[in-house]
C-alpha cells in the first residue's frame, strides 16, 4: 500500500473478493535514499508520510471489512516494498500493477513482477483500470 490508485484498487479488490473470517493485511514499505558514506554528511530520513497514508487507509477500510465479517491488520516496515512484501505471513498476496508494460515495465521496474516471481505464495495482481 503506497497511496497511489494502483494499490488502492488492490486493496478494494482484496476486500471484495475476501472470504469471512480472512485477514486483510496492509503492508506498506518505505525504502529511503541510501546516501553513500563518502557524502560525509548525517542523514535522516523521515517516514512519517508513508506511515500517515498507511494508517489512513486502515481508517478508511476498517469498517467496509467488518461489514463483511474481515479484521484488518497492518505493517509498516523501512524497507524494499518487494522485500516487505515476500516477508509477510500471508496465503496470498495481492498487489496492484502499475499499468506499464513491454520497454517502459522492463526499464522501471515493478515489483508486481518481482514479488510474481519470487513468491511461495499466490500472487493476484489486480490491473490498472
Amino acid at each position: 500500500m503506497d497511496g497511489s490508485k494502483n494499490s488502492l484498487q488492490a486493496i478494494d479488490w482484496t476486500l471484495q473478493n475476501a472470504r469471512e473470517g480472512d485477514t486483510v493485511v496492509l503492508v506498506s514499505a518505505w525504502s529511503p535514499v541510501v546516501v553513500p558514506a563518502d557524502m560525509a554528511v548525517s542523514y535522516t530520513f523521515d517516514d512519517t508520510g508513508a506511515r500517515a497514508l498507511l494508517d489512513g487507509e486502515v481508517k478508511r477500510v476498517t469498517p467496509l471489512a467488518e461489514a463483511r465479517g474481515l479484521k484488518v491488520e497492518s505493517i509498516f516496515d523501512n524497507v524494499d516494498p518487494r522485500t516487505a512484501l515476500l516477508a509477510a505471513k500471508s496465503d496470498m498476496i495481492v498487489v496492484g500493477s502499475r499499468g506499464h508494460g513491454g520497454i517502459a515495465g522492463l526499464v522501471l521496474g515493478s515489483v508486481a513482477d518481482y514479488v510474481s516471481r519470487h513468491s511461495k505464495v499466490p500472487v493476484v495482481i489486480v490491473p490498472h483500470a
